[in-house]
C-alpha cells in the first residue's frame, strides 16, 4: 500500500521524441540565398534610382533659381567670388613678403640664403618673429665668438718662423715621437726654440 501511494503521488511523464532540425539540401539552401541577394540588388537599384531622381531635380530647381535670379544677383555672387580670389592672393603676398623681410634679418647673420629662407620660412606666423630672430643672432654670435678664441690660438700657417713652420710647445709635446723626431730633422731650429736650447 505505502508502494501505491509512492507511485500515485510520482505523476506520469510522458516522453517525446527527440525532433531533429530540419536540414535543407545545398541546392536549396543556394536558392534561398539567391533569392535574397536578387531582392538586395533590386532594392538597391529602387534606391540608386532615387538618388539619380533627386540629384536630377536638386539640379533643375537651381537652374530654375539662376534663371529667377536678377543680373544684379548674379552680378553680385560674381563679385563675390572675385573679392575672394583677391583676399586669397592678398594673403599670399603679405606672406612672401614678410617671409622675404625675415629672411633678409636672417641673412644677416647666417650668410647662407637658403638656410635664411628656410629659417624665415618656419618663422612665418610666429608671435614674435624679431624677438626669435634677436634670440637666434645672440646663439650664433656666442658660438662664433667661442670658436674664434677656441681657433685664434692657433697660429696662421708660415707665422714666427723663417722656413714657414710655427707650433707651440703644447703641440711639441702632443706629437707621437716618431713625428716629433721627423719635426726635430726637418726644423732644427725651431725644436731648439721650443725646447729652450
Amino acid at each position: 500500500m505505502a508502494d501505491e501511494t509512492i507511485t500515485n503521488a510520482i505523476p506520469e511523464t510522458k516522453t517525446e521524441p527527440e525532433t531533429k532540425p530540419e536540414t535543407k539540401p545545398a541546392e536549396e539552401s543556394n536558392r534561398d540565398e539567391s533569392a535574397e541577394l536578387a531582392k538586395l540588388r533590386a532594392e538597391m537599384a529602387k534606391q540608386k534610382q532615387a538618388l539619380d531622381k533627386a540629384t536630377k531635380e536638386a539640379g533643375d530647381y537651381k537652374k530654375m533659381l539662376r534663371a529667377k535670379q536678377t543680373e544684379e544677383e548674379i552680378a553680385a555672387e560674381e563679385k563675390k567670388a572675385q573679392e575672394e580670389a583677391m583676399a586669397k592672393e592678398l594673403a599670399e603676398l603679405r606672406k612672401r613678403f614678410a617671409v622675404a623681410e625675415t629672411s633678409k634679418k636672417v641673412m644677416s647673420f647666417v650668410g647662407d640664403e637658403e638656410t635664411a629662407n628656410n629659417m624665415a620660412e618656419y618663422l612665418y606666423g610666429a608671435e614674435d618673429v624679431d624677438a626669435a630672430i634677436a634670440a637666434f643672432q645672440k646663439a650664433w654670435t656666442a658660438k662664433e665668438k667661442a670658436l674664434r678664441l677656441e681657433f685664434g690660438k692657433i697660429p696662421a700657417p708660415g707665422v714666427g718662423s723663417s722656413d714657414g713652420v710655427s707650433i707651440t710647445r703644447e703641440q711639441l709635446d702632443a706629437m707621437r715621437f716618431p713625428d716629433r723626431i721627423q719635426f726635430m730633422k726637418e726644423h732644427r731650429e725651431e725644436y731648439e726654440k721650443l725646447m729652450g736650447r
